[in-house]
């Protein structure tokens, strides 16, 4: 048996540059792991045929092969032959359609413990190429902490971790089809006027910070806010709090703020009482979690 936490994301920064033949798009986005999280647990029983055993606490999601841990597990299998029955149960915590990357964490926890489970047969830089197959975010979830995402986000670029940072999230009563959003973006011609690349330093430094806070925008926020205006009031409530940076996070719906001084952060968690508190998960933290043996 391997239980594995499957952590959620923010985009701390997220920039759309423009739309790609393939019809993706081409993105900048800083993502940032948080505590938030799905608990996944995997039993697997010899069998002479590979089969896949899914089950979620959360009955609105499906369990067949349209489930992200399902195509994960079938894409590990046509590389290497699984000859297991492998039983996956699924705590969910991670809100869907919230841009929290739920289902593309879950999709690389379980590249990962089946990896375990094989004791590593496939290469750090080949599981990324399955990663990228599976949705644009599940690269970024093969490594954690904070990293640069280019191309259609899944190209990543590690970044020195934040230190000190609270984080509150506010979950509206509110679905964001990631699809609808990005259509309704582009049926608005809105694509950022900043073509340039997002300047981030390698080494995090106090003054840094402060650079990288004031880049903290979602350009998304533009389509969303217009579409559910009870967002943005959120984000600057937020704001008005002590938040020293807030925003969309994806496509929405989730807002995060994020809060250096503990006593206002405190303040804030009371003005809204269905928040969710967490904080950053940094890169060793995180492979430690999920079991990483080595800089494989």
């Amino acid at each position: 048996m391997i239980k594995i936490p499957s952590y959620a994301k923010i985009n701390l920064i997220l920039r759309i540059l423009g739309k790609r033949p393939d019809g993706y798009h081409t993105l900048q986005t800083v993502l940032q792991t948080i505590d938030l999280q799905d608990q996944l647990t995997f039993e697997f029983e010899a069998a002479t045929t590979f089969d896949i055993n899914l089950k979620l606490s959360d009955p609105q999601i499906p369990s067949d092969e349209s489930n992200l841990i399902h195509r994960a597990c079938q894409a590990f299998h046509k590389i290497h032959p699984l000859k297991h029955r492998v039983n996956i149960k699924v705590e969910k915590r991670i809100p869907i359609q919230s841009g929290l990357g739920g289902g593309s964490s879950n999709a690389a926890a379980t590249l990962i413990a089946i990896s375990r489970l094989y004791d590593w047969p496939i290469p750090m830089k080949e599981l990324h190429q399955i990663a990228a197959t599976l949705g644009s975010d599940v690269p970024f979830f093969l490594e954690g902490g904070s990293a640069l995402g280019t191309v259609r986000g899944d190209k990543i670029r590690k970044l020195d971790d934040w230190p000190g940072v609270n984080v509150l999230l506010l979950i509206p009563d509110v679905s964001c089809s990631t699809s609808a959003i990005y259509e309704e973006y582009d049926r608005r011609n809105l694509l950022t006027l900043e073509s340039k690349s997002i300047k981030i330093r390698g080494v995090q430094r106090p003054e840094s910070q402060r650079d990288y806070v004031s880049l903290v925008k979602n350009d998304l926020e533009r389509v969303v806010f217009a579409l559910y205006p009870e967002l943005d009031s959120i984000k600057k409530r937020l704001l008005k709090l002590g938040a020293i940076a807030a925003a969309l996070t994806g496509s929405g719906s989730a807002i995060f703020g994020l809060f250096s001084d503990a006593d206002e952060f405190e303040k804030a968690v009371k003005a809204f009482p269905n928040s969710i508190r967490s904080r950053f998960v940094n890169r060793i933290e995180y492979r430690n979690a999920l079991g990483f043996q080595s800089e494989i």
